[in-house]
């Protein structure tokens, strides 16, 4: 069995990244296998893991998670891959759909049909991710790459995808295939 930790944002004499290396070191003392930050309105989770994790001892380190709609696919699969190679492999992307109310009136973002965006999202992000050429036209999102970036084959992890998040309301059977 593995076990992960949710780390905290805290500075340590006002600085957040000697804060988290601090708490990876402490984590890995402990026996955990695995640390993971959030990605809500402080730090960058995928850059703070990644420069808090190249000085802190190897434990995987992921995001939890980081939302999909603010970043293209392309962009945020660059970036993974990024941490990745800069963490030797170490690095676990969480993605997911965040709530309506961060999406539509935070940053201005339909959040119709949050399905057929997650299933758009994953269709890039996914390939790019391993390193391939993506040629895609959805509804919402396209792409016509292939990233040179180091670090391809990370794992990626998608947060509450369910019946739920189909659609805005009412929610599907929970037996019933999500078509969002």
């Amino acid at each position: 069995m593995r076990y992960g930790i949710l780390l905290s944002e805290s500075a340590k004499d006002g600085d957040p990244i000697t804060g988290l290396r601090d708490q990876i070191a402490g984590a890995a003392e402990r026996g955990f296998t695995s640390a993971w930050l959030s990605n809500i309105f402080g730090l960058d989770a995928i850059t703070a893991l990644t420069a808090a994790g190249v000085q802190a001892p190897p434990l995987e380190l992921g995001t939890a998670v980081v939302p999909t709609y603010p970043r293209h696919p392309a962009v945020l699969a660059q970036q993974a891959m990024t941490a990745n190679a800069a963490l030797g492999g170490r690095f676990t992307l969480g993605i997911g759909l965040s709530h309506q109310v961060v999406i539509e009136g935070v940053y201005g973002y339909s959040f119709e049909r949050p399905g057929r965006h997650m299933k758009e999202y994953l269709d890039i992000l996914l390939p790019l991710s391993r390193g391939e050429q993506v040629s895609y036209q959805g509804e919402t999102l396209k792409a016509e790459l292939k990233l040179g970036t180091p670090g391809a084959g990370l794992p990626v992890l998608v947060a509450a995808l369910g019946p739920p998040a189909c659609s805005s309301s009412p929610a599907p059977s929970p037996t019933a295939p999500c078509s969002g």
